[in-house]
């Protein structure tokens, strides 16, 4: 009886351990990169992505987030690194995705989106045209993360356009670059990595990005003034390799879009939340916040973003449909 019952337990032991084993080489993990910091918008929808992608699959499908200093890869080299398969997933800043096809930079055009609503209405129309585009950079798009509207840190607060002169301003893409140079500030174009070096240095006295991106980087260290001119309601977008996603069943791609579903819903619902909880922060830290900006910085910049925009359009050719979504 005693012999039996070892027995029936080893069986049952090397049974549990080939289920074990079985489970262990079915799992699948994917990686997914983002220069911004966890507590950026875009890198806790990551985060909030990969919990949910664990939790469907029942932890055999994995989202390992390589954030901010984890992630080896810098600027316009994230999109090259996705696109040839060395990370299978990343989250982009569009003007960073925008530097390999142009018509990621939609959302990002000067004054295109007033609100939350008109931006999601410019990305939903021209969703299926991002799709195919990604697809021609060997990527899927799965999902999109909005950012609170871009405003201006800066050193000197801004009283007038006559202001806007002296800034060396980080800008983060090539039209909001231009966009700045028409108006006579030193723009430069830089990766997010790079910036707090060139702050301490005095290289820049500027930069463009919401308060959510700035406070994810304590810029307040160097910027104390912040000016909210919501220049533009820029996204970051998800996308997979196509490789990477050609080589998942379709189980686990569904995982994947349900996931993207749901995450995409949860930034978009809760995007103007964090504006208020961005300027508290920035408070709290000592900023002074220029919520009303003057006439004059304002119509500086709707001009100078106006004229761009017109040479942005000339360039690109964008089909009668895609320029649709802009109207």
């Amino acid at each position: 009886m005693l012999l039996k019952k070892v027995a029936y337990l080893s069986a049952s032991m090397l049974l549990a351990s080939a289920a074990m084993g079985a489970t262990a080489q079915a799992q699948t993990t994917l990686t997914l990169i983002n220069e911004y910091p966890a507590t950026s918008i875009t890198a806790t929808a990551d985060l909030n992505f990969a919990e949910q992608v664990e939790e469907l699959s029942e932890g055999s499908l994995l989202i390992e987030t390589l954030q901010e200093g984890d992630n080896p890869f810098k600027g316009v080299d994230q999109v090259d690194a996705i696109t040839n398969g060395e990370a299978q997933m990343g989250t982009l800043f569009g003007g960073i995705l925008g530097a390999r096809d142009s018509l990621f930079l939609l959302s990002s055009l000067p004054f295109a989106a007033r609100d939350f609503a008109e931006a999601r209405a410019i990305y939903t129309c021209a969703k299926p045209a991002l799709e195919e585009r990604a697809q021609q950079l060997n990527a899927r798009l799965l999902y999109v993360t909005p950012w609170p509207p871009s405003g201006i840190w800066s050193v000197e607060s801004l009283e007038s356009a006559a202001d806007l002169e002296q800034l060396k301003i980080r800008t983060y893409d090539e039209t909001s670059k231009s966009v700045f140079e028409r108006l006579g500030a030193e723009s430069v174009h830089l990766p997010y990595s790079d910036l707090s070096e060139k702050l301490a240095a005095g290289e820049v006295n500027a930069v463009l990005t919401s308060g959510d991106g700035g406070a994810g980087r304590n810029l307040w260290d160097h910027l104390p003034h912040f000016t909210a001119v919501s220049y533009s309601i820029p996204l970051s977008y998800t996308i997979i390799n196509l490789d990477a996603w050609n080589s998942l069943d379709g189980n686990q791609q569904a995982i994947l879009l349900q996931a993207a579903e749901q995450v995409s819903e949860a930034s978009w619902s809760g995007v103007e939340q964090r504006i208020d909880a961005n300027y508290a922060r920035m408070r709290d830290n000592g900023m002074t916040l220029n919520t009303d900006p003057s006439t004059s910085v304002m119509d500086a910049l709707r001009q100078g973003g106006s004229d761009e925009t017109d040479v942005w359009l000339e360039e690109n050719q964008l089909s009668e449909t895609e320029a649709a979504c802009l109207s």
